[in-house]
């Protein structure tokens, strides 16, 4: 029994030491993951709010403390993001891949961000943990909803350390906007995971996918125009999420090309597709003007005057029907 102890002690061991090397090495996905949390904390807010209920207004100010506030502990820091938001503490971390030590890493986190702040009243002191979730990128129908530690206390106390795992991709496109949840935009492509070879195959399903792609670089657009989102937000999440499109989809070109080539033509959204025609109604309207002008001092032909004016008949009736077409609306 001491034995099988001893082996379990030492698997678990192997298992942490095989993720802090992964931790170490770091994927696309937590290099995403730290960009949204070191360029643009403030999409964490509606996280948070999801996740503990909370009601931090968009405008929150968010600290992001991440590793420079703890110590070292056998040789390795901690990862992912630790922020204070208001007067209390959040640790969220970033799972690609569930594993069997995650549990007790978060506690082996949640444990030093307290004592950071432990309070000292005489001789007693009081540890606050914070509040702490975990993103999962990838999960099964197995996959629990909060990681559990069972602490036994030699007073015969136990309390059960729980932390919620939130599964990234049970949350649609609808759900996203209207909660604000932008921080889960990069991910969107890993539910088809599974299935991208077979959207890359298939015309249907890839115009499918690109539509959904599609309304997500318009819903943005449209957050940005309304000021709701500023411009460097609707580029970098633009860039993220073809960052993880490039890794997940490696060697599906159409897929790829769709996606990117659709982000760039959707960034004309309809503030900008208003100032373009009314910039070309303006070109139109000082076309019409001197060859009208001209016909009329010079007395000459149409021909003649489109002529002087180097264009040709055929724009100048562009012109005027663009003009009287805006002038209908």
């Amino acid at each position: 029994m001491l034995e099988n102890a001893e082996n379990s002690r030492f698997q678990l061991q192997q298992e942490k030491e095989a993720e802090d090397e992964s931790q170490r090495k770091g994927t696309v996905y937590d290099d995403v993951f730290r960009t949204m949390i070191d360029k643009m904390p403030h999409l964490i807010i509606p996280l948070i709010n999801q996740v503990f209920s909370k009601q931090y207004p968009d405008l929150e100010s968010v600290t992001a403390l991440q590793n420079e506030h703890l110590e070292v502990m056998e040789g390795k820091v901690i990862t992912d993001s630790y922020l204070k938001i208001a007067d209390k503490y959040y640790h969220v971390e970033c799972q690609s891949n569930p594993d069997g030590t995650m549990a007790i890493r978060m506690i082996e986190y949640d444990f030093l961000i307290a004592l950071k702040h432990a309070e000292k009243a005489g001789y007693e002191y009081t540890i606050d943990y914070p509040h702490s979730c975990v993103l999962y990128l990838r999960y099964t129908d197995h996959t629990p909803d909060f990681l559990v530690v069972h602490m036994k206390f030699p007073n015969g106390v136990m309390v059960d350390y729980q932390t919620p795992i939130i599964k990234v991709g049970q949350y649609g496109l609808e759900e996203i906007f209207r909660k604000r949840l932008f921080f889960f935009l990069p991910y969107y492509i890993m539910r088809y995971e599974a299935v991208l070879q077979e959207i890359e195959e298939n015309e249907e399903k890839l115009q499918n996918l690109l539509e959904e792609y599609r309304h997500i670089y318009q819903e943005l657009g449209v957050l940005r125009d309304q000021y709701q989102i500023s411009d460097y937000d609707f580029t970098e999440l633009k860039q993220l999420i073809e960052a993880v499109i490039s890794h997940l989809a490696s060697g599906k070109v159409r897929i790829q090309k769709g996606i990117r080539d659709m982000g760039g033509k959707v960034l004309e959204f309809e503030h900008d597709i208003l100032m373009r025609q009314s910039e070309e109604k303006g070109e139109a309207r000082e076309l019409v003007k001197n060859v009208e002008s001209i016909m009329r001092t010079l007395k000459l032909s149409l021909e003649k005057a489109c002529e002087v004016m180097e264009t040709t008949v055929g724009d100048y009736m562009e012109a005027k029907l663009l003009i009287l077409d805006q002038e209908k609306i």
